[in-house]
């Protein structure tokens, strides 16, 4: 069980505060609910029903500086997952998303960054579909990472290619 103003991740919304443990009625029944606040967006509130195991299962602590300092030391390691067919690759993008793990959000972001510069030497730009993967893999990532850090989300690149050597 989680406690009242714990840091936690939760799915697609990333890091969140839990609020309040509270039990409400929402339609006929009443139950007791995570209310969560999502840390890096203003306007919207959660309520997870705390004996509902799946949605439950969506919430994990969030990592330690220690843990995000590891993850970033072996960035150069982790390997790319390119698949050529629109479709196959769709459904593995979506699965490293919604893994609900920072090291899948690492794979699909090399994946993605690693196709986008081979297609810029093309002179072509990335399609939409995966340019809106790497847009939702780098928040997620980059908002769970800033806060085990402490510092902004749009500072978490830069600070990742200082830890590996590189240049943002």
């Amino acid at each position: 069980m989680y406690s009242v103003n714990e840091r936690i991740h939760y799915g697609g919304s990333g890091v969140c505060v839990i609020q309040e443990i509270a039990t409400m009625r929402f339609g006929r029944t009443r139950e007791r609910y995570y209310v969560l606040k999502p840390v890096y967006q203003n306007a919207s509130v959660i309520y997870v029903p705390v004996d509902n195991a799946q949605l439950v299962a969506k919430m994990r602590p969030v990592l330690s500086r220690d843990e995000v300092e590891a993850l970033i030391k072996s960035v150069p390691e982790i390997p790319t997952v390119w698949e050529e067919d629109p479709q196959a690759r769709k459904a593995a993008f979506d699965s490293l998303l919604r893994s609900n793990e920072c090291r899948s959000l690492i794979v699909l972001i090399k994946t993605l960054n690693a196709h986008k510069e081979r297609r810029q030497a093309d002179g072509k730009s990335l399609h939409v579909s995966d340019e809106t993967f790497l847009r939702e893999a780098q928040r997620l990532l980059y908002d769970e990472f800033a806060g085990a850090l402490d510092i902004q989300p749009a500072q978490v690149h830069a600070y990742i290619m200082d830890r590996i050597g590189q240049t943002a």
